[in-house]
């Protein structure tokens, strides 16, 4: 017969072990957390930049004014860009795309002089620049996107988003 020893782990190893578990994710759950957070917002920034650009591109080269305008149910305008928006052709009100989001945490806000955005066939916004701001829990500001009256679109520098903070208020 052959004499074999068993080795296992003893109880004091497996409870130092599920120790060092518990504590390293009571450290790591709120970073991911947070991680996910920062990537939605990410994510919901370049979901409007692209189609902000795609209204603008529309616009000059079907030679006809679009309009994007915030939909909570992706058939009409009525201003709530937190919930999705919609790109149509302003004069026939044609769809031609539709952005419904999932996540109707993330507060967005749109502040100009209309509710809708229309770009012209030339590309320009004339009367309809202004600002999409979002803001977190804490009511601070993470990110602005500013549509010119030239129908560019940038997002806002550092110094500007410490300058607006009173949009989240």
């Amino acid at each position: 017969m052959r004499n074999s020893r068993q080795r296992a782990t003893t109880l004091p190893e497996l409870l130092i072990t599920l120790a060092l578990l518990a504590l390293l994710s009571t450290y790591a759950i709120p970073s991911f957390a947070k991680w996910i957070s920062t990537n939605k917002q990410q994510v919901l920034r370049e979901k409007l930049l692209n189609s902000l650009q795609m209204a603008r591109t529309q616009a000059v080269l079907k030679n006809r004014t679009m309009e994007l305008c915030g939909s909570a149910d992706a058939l009409d305008c009525d201003g709530n860009w937190h919930k999705g928006w919609i790109l149509r052709v302003a004069a026939s009100k044609e769809i031609l795309a539709v952005e419904q989001l999932s996540q109707v945490d993330l507060p967005l806000r749109w502040k100009g002089a209309r509710d809708q955005i229309h770009f012209r066939d030339n590309g320009q916004t004339p009367l309809s620049n202004g600002r999409f701001t979002l803001c977190d829990d804490d009511g601070k500001l993470v990110w602005q996107l500013i549509i010119s009256r030239q129908g560019r679109v940038r997002p806002a520098t550092s110094k500007e988003n410490l300058n607006e903070v009173h949009r989240c208020i």
